[in-house]
């Protein structure tokens, strides 16, 4: 595919007035103190003015500011690994196994660093709903959803955003390779949830680990690969290097490996040319985890006692200190 031209910035203030909707299958519904000069009478230090707070910083990934999400479903098969944008703006990307054994991508950005342009995008599925609800009211943009998942996605806590509701937001008129830009989402949604702790923990190199500068996940039908550079990870899909069409090679800072219980999902895909049972994570509960950072790994587990509970990670029972920045999270199972 050519590579396209990010679109030119949209004038300040433009709002898109969007509806709740959902589109892409044939049945449609993420200081110091300052002192006072001294008179010939008196001298007397004032008091000192109060000093502004620090802007929180972003739960997220530890850095940056507080700002509002938005989830995207973004296409990782096939030819749409070479037509991949903004990967590399998401504060998180989940890799979620979809039907057939195949991958993923549900990427989480903050309006205070969000790109113009982020796809292909497309359908959502049933992981998505839990996973995202200790989120709060987030966006969801996504193509299509099959018929049967459609109540569930609209009665989730979610502002739905896809092409039949919202079509001048999506580029194709919806159809794939569709994309959107997440800043003119945002200044149309400015009720979305503000990003807010959801589990991770940021901070200095812990002790212990040990050195490991490469590590594979393997899905049935999907394979990923996250190499050490430096402070980095590279990231590696199907044997070939990741790389965006705006951003170059696709990396992360922190990579955990969530091993989760994948099981048949209550819906069936019969849009599909064969009709195809989708499979769903299980991202509430517990279970072990493994956590990459600076070119070293740490074992430990994960816990999510409910929907809507943050995801504790911890090593010893103690919270895993990530490297302040990107993370990936591979839900494997």
């Amino acid at each position: 595919m050519n590579r396209r031209r990010i679109e030119a910035l949209t004038a300040a203030g433009a709002v898109t007035a969007l509806a709740i909707g959902v589109g892409g299958y044939a049945v449609l519904a993420g200081g110091s103190s300052h002192t006072a000069s001294s008179s010939d009478h008196a001298s007397a230090s004032a008091p000192p003015p109060p000093q502004a707070s620090a802007s929180p910083s972003n739960p997220l990934t530890g850095i940056g500011h507080v700002g509002h999400v938005l989830a995207v479903k973004i296409d990782n098969v096939g030819a749409a690994q070479d037509e991949q944008a903004g990967l590399n703006s998401a504060d998180l990307v989940y890799v979620i196994q979809v039907e057939g054994g195949l991958s993923r991508y549900l990427a989480v950005f903050d309006s205070s660093n969000a790109p113009r342009e982020v796809g292909p995008v497309r359908s959502a599925r049933q992981t998505d709903i839990p996973l995202l609800a200790a989120y709060g009211r987030v966006g969801l943009a996504y193509s299509g959803a099959i018929s049967g998942l459609l109540p569930e996605l609209a009665a989730a806590n979610l502002q739905n955003i896809t092409p039949s509701s919202a079509p001048s937001q999506f580029t194709n008129g919806g159809s794939s390779p569709t994309y959107i830009d997440p800043q003119k989402i945002f200044a149309s949604y400015p009720d979305l949830a503000q990003t807010q702790n959801v589990g991770f923990h940021f901070g200095a190199l812990p002790a212990g680990g040990q050195p490991d500068t490469s590590v594979s996940v393997r899905m049935p039908s999907a394979a990923f690969t996250f190499t050490a550079s430096g402070t980095t990870w590279l990231v590696s899909v199907d044997g070939s290097p990741s790389t965006t069409i705006d951003q170059g090679p696709t990396s992360t800072d922190n990579v955990i490996v969530q091993h989760v219980q994948v099981v048949p999902g209550q819906f069936t895909d019969h849009n599909a040319a064969e009709p195809a049972n989708e499979v769903f994570s299980e991202t509430t509960g517990s279970g072990t985890a493994d956590f990459y950072r600076d070119g070293r790994v740490w074992h430990g587990q994960w816990s999510k006692p409910t929907d809507t509970s943050p995801t504790t990670y911890t090593v010893n029972g103690r919270p895993m200190e990530l490297t302040p920045g990107r993370t990936w999270i591979v839900l494997d199972g």
